[in-house]
């Protein structure tokens, strides 16, 4: 393995500083899922209150964002006739309070006894925060327990850093299925999908015989399989994603909502919701899936890793120089929002943290980390402003990228050596310290 730290010069006399790690092969590479640690939910609550929405209080209502206490969750519905049959706690308890809670003047209005129960629960666990912007709607934002902190986990590791997107703002949530702290996108190694490709986008795939390239995956392209049963998109079932679709329409059969590697509803009639974090799989009615299957993806049996988050940034050695996956534009209010809703649209001038993947023209590994300026903020010709991401295509070409895809950056932003980090995150405490940001998706040497 091998680190260096370079120093860039940029427009107004600011610098960019970044570092560059080389991998020995692919084989080292692997995924990892931190552990949940205790004060993720206070992460989230820092984030919403002090950073995303005081960013953009006009396009915010009220958000309500909640967990599910340790212990004494009440009795909770199963099925609901607007999301059918669903088995997982936190997707309940959004879905009570979704259906039976609003605010007015900063307070709640009940529509139900099991919301204002819930509620009062949630307030006395304290398990819940309000977070108000300038819109007069509520919106709820559950976090779930897939969260940790790489740097609490495998502190021996050789390598660690931050990979997939995530469920993350109030747009992200846009369904009940749909929770905070959520990884999404495509997620390969070795042939087994750890996490289905979506939205169409752009992917970083490494071949069994050594070759890398950076390509379109979708989600329409696999086979699907439960139960032991195969469906493929048409021909015994069809598959309905965002932004091509909100809700699925309304025929007969059976709607599967999926998210990651699981089926997060049965719904046996009408129209259903279509996740931004998943997507929904319609089938005959002789489909006997349950909430709470597993579900297998079959198609990349020959992708030693594979990985699918951000645009590209080098593609067959030409610098990308505009968008190419598509990303929901939060600030243009499209119809139907998918995430990441804050993915900055554009290309040449936002500056934040940012993280590559990718590969050099003999085909070995590379990683990319671009110190971000301070969300406090920083001094500059001292202290690094960020990358644009036309920055990032230029900055990586001329470090010997060859093909490689942008990571998840902004907060999350690191590389871990032995656990140390080179470079500071970008999230800060008021004292200027770093402030980790809990991810559920990381990628890690041992």
């Amino acid at each position: 393995m091998f680190s260096e730290i370079s120093e860039f010069a940029c427009d107004g006399g600011e610098i960019l500083r970044v570092q560059l790690v080389r991998l020995e092969s692919w084989e080292t590479l692997d995924f990892l899922q931190p552990p949940c640690a205790g004060p993720v939910f206070e992460s989230f609550e820092r984030v919403y209150s002090k950073f995303l929405i005081p960013g953009c209080p006009w396009i915010f209502g009220s958000v309500v964002l909640f967990r599910l206490p340790e212990d004494g969750l009440p009795e909770l519905p199963t099925r609901f006739g607007k999301y059918g049959a669903v088995s997982d706690p936190l997707t309940a308890a959004a879905a009570v309070l979704q259906q039976g809670v609003r605010l007015a003047g900063g307070h709640p209005i009940f529509f139900s006894r099991r919301a204002k129960a819930l509620w009062r629960l949630l307030e006395e666990k304290d398990c819940l925060r309000i977070i108000r912007g300038k819109l007069p709607v509520t919106t709820f934002s559950p976090v779930g327990r897939s969260c940790g902190y790489l740097s609490r986990t495998e502190p021996d590791a050789a390598v660690k850093l931050n990979a997939s997107f995530f469920i993350m703002d109030p747009f992200d949530c846009a369904t009940v299925f749909d929770h905070v702290g959520t990884a999404f996108g495509l997620c390969v190694k070795n042939g087994r999908v750890i996490s289905p490709p979506l939205f169409d986008r752009e992917a970083l795939l490494v071949k069994n015989d050594g070759s890398v390239t950076v390509q379109e995956c979708g989600i329409r392209q696999l086979s699907i399989e439960i139960g032991g049963k195969v469906y493929r998109h048409g021909e015994n079932a069809e598959v309905f994603t965002r932004p091509q679709c909100k809700r699925t329409p309304l025929r007969r059969g059976i709607r599967l909502v999926i998210t990651g590697c699981r089926v997060a509803a049965v719904c046996r009639h009408g129209r259903i919701a279509v996740p931004a974090g998943g997507f929904v799989l319609c089938v005959d009615d002789s489909c006997t899936a349950a909430p709470g299957d597993t579900v297998l993806y079959r198609g990349l049996e020959d992708i030693r890793f594979g990985i699918q988050v951000g645009n590209s940034i080098v593609r067959n050695g030409v610098p990308t120089q505009q968008f190419i996956s598509r990303f929901y534009n939060i600030r243009r209010l499209e119809k139907t929002p998918y995430p990441p809703s804050l993915y900055p649209m554009d290309f040449d001038g936002a500056r934040a943290a940012r993280m590559a993947l990718g590969a050099d023209r003999e085909g070995h590994p590379m990683l990319l980390w671009a110190e971000g300026a301070g969300k406090l903020g920083h001094i500059p010709g001292q202290d690094s402003c960020g990358a644009s991401l036309a920055d990032m295509a230029r900055v990586c070409s001329e470090l010997g990228m060859y093909n490689a895809v942008n990571l998840d950056g902004g907060g999350s932003a690191q590389i871990l050596l032995k656990n140390r980090r080179k470079l500071r995150i970008s999230d800060r405490q008021p004292d200027n310290s770093d402030a980790e940001r809990p991810v559920p998706m990381g990628l890690i040497v041992r």
